[in-house]
């Protein structure tokens, strides 16, 4: 029994088949749950795969620009930092000009691990590819990003 009115049962379902956010979150579970179970064979979690891949191809990174390049805010990327550094796979050090400027690198265990992962993401990635279509997914992508670019917070 539901003590909603009749609008507010009508603003339900619009909510449930029309918001924006919970339409984003439900595609974004399942894609990572593909790609969880995929990067769990090198015991990586889909969200730190950003980091090392950042660290790979751009080098050694202040936290903040680290932070900025993934769209994350410094808490969270350092929780996940902390994670990586005890697993042995990125080193945190204070920036040699200025010790309040913590840098982060990328290990030669950490280096191991993400070329394992970069396999291992080629294979999801082209699953998906292969299942939803690499036009449909560029335009989603391209979707996505006029998005981001267009909702302000």
């Amino acid at each position: 029994m539901s003590y909603l009115t009749v609008g507010e049962l009508d603003l339900c379902w619009h909510v449930r088949s029309m918001c924006a956010c919970n339409q984003l979150r439900r595609a974004t579970r399942r894609i990572t749950q593909l790609y969880e179970a995929v990067m769990a064979a090198g015991g990586l979690k889909v969200t730190q795969l950003p980091i090392l891949v950042g660290l790979g191809s751009s080098g050694d990174l202040s936290v903040t620009t680290l932070a900025e390049a993934l769209s994350l805010d410094r808490t969270t990327l350092t929780r996940n930092l902390r994670v990586l550094e005890e697993r042995g796979l990125v080193h945190t050090y204070e920036h040699d000009d200025d010790a309040r400027v913590r840098m982060v690198s990328l290990t030669l265990e950490g280096s191991r691990v993400l070329s394992g992962a970069l396999e291992r993401w080629e294979r999801v990635q082209l699953e998906v590819e292969e299942q939803f279509g690499r036009d449909r997914l560029q335009a989603l992508y391209d979707e996505l990003d006029e998005l981001y670019g267009t909702v302000s917070v």
